[in-house]
């Protein structure tokens, strides 16, 4: 990725209509900074950055990497987004597994818990036999 901050910190000051004076004195900074800044001689530190950001009410990824990265992003949560949608499959192995609904049902009294869980019974019974022989 290449930071592309210059150019887009002079064409967001054109399309808001504001002079490098006008900028200079809400960033606190001198006319001379901000000309430094659009023609990439020298980077703002960070708080810089994003005060440049909140001013102009853009996003800093947007301000240092220009638009790209927001198609990326929307692209990729897209794609995500896919993945966790329900289809046909989804839908089908439900159906075929409804028999597994009681597992999912809260657990009442104790019966129903020895139900679902007898196999702890081995195992507490096989921790008393090791225990019980030493």
């Amino acid at each position: 990725m290449k930071i592309i901050f210059s150019k887009n910190l002079l064409s967001l000051r054109k399309e808001a209509g504001i002079s490098q004076e006008e900028l200079a004195s809400k960033l606190f900074v001198t006319r001379q900074t901000i000309s430094k800044w659009e023609l990439g001689e020298v980077t703002p530190d960070l708080g810089k950055i994003q005060l440049i950001a909140e001013y102009f009410n853009t996003p800093v990824e947007e301000l240092l990497f220009g638009q790209e990265i927001n198609k990326n992003t929307s692209k990729t949560k897209d794609k995500v987004n896919q993945l966790f949608e329900e289809d046909d499959t989804d839908k089908d192995w439900h159906q075929k597994h409804q028999w597994r609904e009681w597992q999912y049902k809260p657990i009442n009294n104790g019966w129903e818990f020895l139900a679902r869980y007898y196999w702890i019974l081995f195992a507490l019974a096989g921790m008393i036999w090791w225990f019980s022989r030493n």
